[in-house]
């Protein structure tokens, strides 16, 4: 077996992409187990981490996305807010639209689904539906309405 060579940028770089990818499949499952969410939530971090030495402002905005995601899946409210809000900052700073922006406005509708608040639960779900709709590319869309799709505003 022959050792890979990489500079530190590359490992961190695999690393990001790795971990990030890794994600989906645990939030894609109608119900993840609690060691699924853990381990979700350990890669998430871990890809902000590496995003944070290596990748570009979009990079981290979509980072911090997942982080969001698994803490709403776990429903804690304040840490899924305050990552969510981090997203939707750098998206806004960074003046990213399409699909970043409706999935920005997602998380923040899910935070606030975790957290019980309706109203602004509401407020982010047509921000999403807006955003969604002015997604250009039809596959990208259609992610995007499903993931909106999936949330509750109870």
């Amino acid at each position: 077996m022959s050792e890979e060579k990489m500079t530190i940028e590359e490992f961190h770089n695999r690393i990001a992409v790795l971990t990030n990818n890794s994600i989906w499949p645990i939030l894609d499952k109608a119900e993840p187990t609690k060691d699924e969410l853990e381990e979700a939530l350990h890669m998430a971090h871990t890809s902000l981490y590496h995003w944070s030495k290596v990748g570009q402002p979009i990079n981290i905005a979509r980072a911090e996305y997942m982080v969001s995601r698994v803490y709403s899946a776990f429903s804690w409210a304040e840490p899924a807010l305050y990552h969510a809000q981090r997203c939707l900052r750098l998206t806004e700073e960074i003046g990213i639209g399409d699909f970043d922006l409706a999935f920005a406005y997602e998380v923040m509708t899910r935070a606030y689904a975790a957290n019980g608040e309706k109203s602004k639960c509401k407020k982010y779900r047509a921000l999403t539906q807006k955003a969604t709709d002015a997604v250009k590319n039809e596959e990208d869309r259609k992610i995007c309405q499903a993931e909106l799709d999936k949330i509750k505003c109870n």
